[in-house]
């Protein structure tokens, strides 16, 4: 070999590994590869929950609007005015550390149907508000994008410091792995109910990955079982301190969520959850600090430590290498992860394939052109 020819191999193999690692990269901008993310952090979460459940300081309980409930209390829901009236007091009287209302508020009055109605769901929510940080959901309509409507004297009792969105972030397949403290609006942005939780708190709070490996699965007492409960000194010990959600925890319904992994402490688990419970392990997260995402440089950095092993010396261990790193690149980012940074991998491993595919089509043709010549006659 000339001086010459082995410095124009040494240029085509840097050319190659970094057309590899562009490619990786490129990779990483397509649908292809936000799936195998998705993918891949799911399943870490579910692999974190496995070798340890972190505890929170924050910790939350949801009083549940159930099957049992709905089966149990004679009026139909919109007409619980009462009944959610007498939960809220009895929660508040224990001295929550803050009430989330994760219910629709009425739109109009229900004083026609049943005189006392306005009045009872009004009081609980005013012995709610003055006993804890409130926070209740301000809903919009699919159809107009606009807020719903709250009965004027409701509204004018929580006023806006007390209303947040609650809306759920989801990714493009569907599930629930994100949330966000302020939605962008036409005036600049509304807190969601985590971001106005957050501020009622007075907490700074970061968005991001909501950290389905914080802390046990979440509790629920359904509403039926909190209204015949006798013994104070037990709503004391379920409610005292801690953060307080109303919500809907039926199992079927369209009040669920696609997630990684299920967090109602009342169900076997699966792959969806209620809402409300999503809700529960944001605010959570946002307490605890949500885990921050690797930039796209840090991901083009790793796509080019991956292109590397086209330079292995046989393609079949490229292959092997390309296994070996996965794995231990899988360990390394569940780590991470842990330790509240995530790393998407999906860059990575389609740089090795790539890398590993690019050294076997090399060998492949250098083999095929030794044997072309060793047949050839002298």
């Amino acid at each position: 070999m000339t001086p010459t020819s082995g410095a124009a191999r040494r240029g085509s193999r840097a050319f190659a590994v970094a057309a590899i690692a562009v490619a990786g990269f490129l990779v990483s901008l397509t649908p292809w590869s936000e799936r195998a993310d998705h993918s891949l952090l799911d399943a870490q979460w579910r692999l974190l929950r496995k070798l340890e459940v972190r505890a929170t300081p924050d910790e939350v309980i949801v009083v549940g609007v159930d099957e049992v409930s709905l089966a149990a209390l004679p009026e139909p829901p919109p007409l619980w005015h009462a009944s959610i009236g007498r939960a809220l007091t009895r929660v508040s009287q224990a001295r929550p550390r803050a009430v989330v209302f994760n219910l629709p508020l009425p739109d109009r009055t229900f004083e026609n149907v049943k005189p006392g109605l306005d009045r009872a769901l009004f009081a609980g929510l005013a012995d709610a508000i003055g006993a804890s940080p409130f926070v209740a959901t301000l809903e919009i309509d699919p159809a107009t994008r606009s807020a719903r409507r709250i009965h004027p004297p409701f509204l004018a009792l929580l006023g806006e410091k007390r209303l947040g969105l609650g809306l759920a972030a989801v990714d493009g397949d569907g599930v629930a792995r994100r949330f966000s403290l302020l939605v962008p609006t036409e005036d600049g942005g509304f807190p969601t109910l985590t971001g106005r939780l957050c501020r009622a708190l007075e907490k700074r709070c970061s968005e991001g990955l909501i950290d389905y490996g914080l802390g046990d699965p979440v509790l629920a007492v359904p509403l039926r079982n909190l209204l015949a409960m006798q013994d104070d000194a037990m709503v004391q010990r379920l409610f005292r301190d801690r953060i307080v959600l109303f919500g809907v925890t039926q199992g079927f319904g369209g009040d669920r969520l696609a997630v990684p992994f299920d967090l109602s402490a009342w169900e076997p688990g699966g792959e969806d959850s209620p809402a409300v419970v999503v809700h529960a392990q944001a605010i959570r997260t946002a307490l605890a600090h949500a885990p921050a995402e690797a930039s796209r440089p840090l991901q083009l950095l790793l796509a080019s430590l991956c292109a590397l092993l086209f330079l292995a010396r046989r393609w079949p261990h490229a292959w092997v290498w390309a296994a070996v790193i996965g794995v231990v690149a899988f360990a390394v980012s569940t780590a991470l992860l842990r330790a509240g940074h995530f790393v998407p991998l999906g860059a990575a491993f389609a740089t090795l394939v790539l890398a590993a595919g690019a050294k076997t089509g090399v060998g492949v043709r250098a083999r095929t052109r030794d044997s072309s010549d060793i047949t050839q006659p002298g």
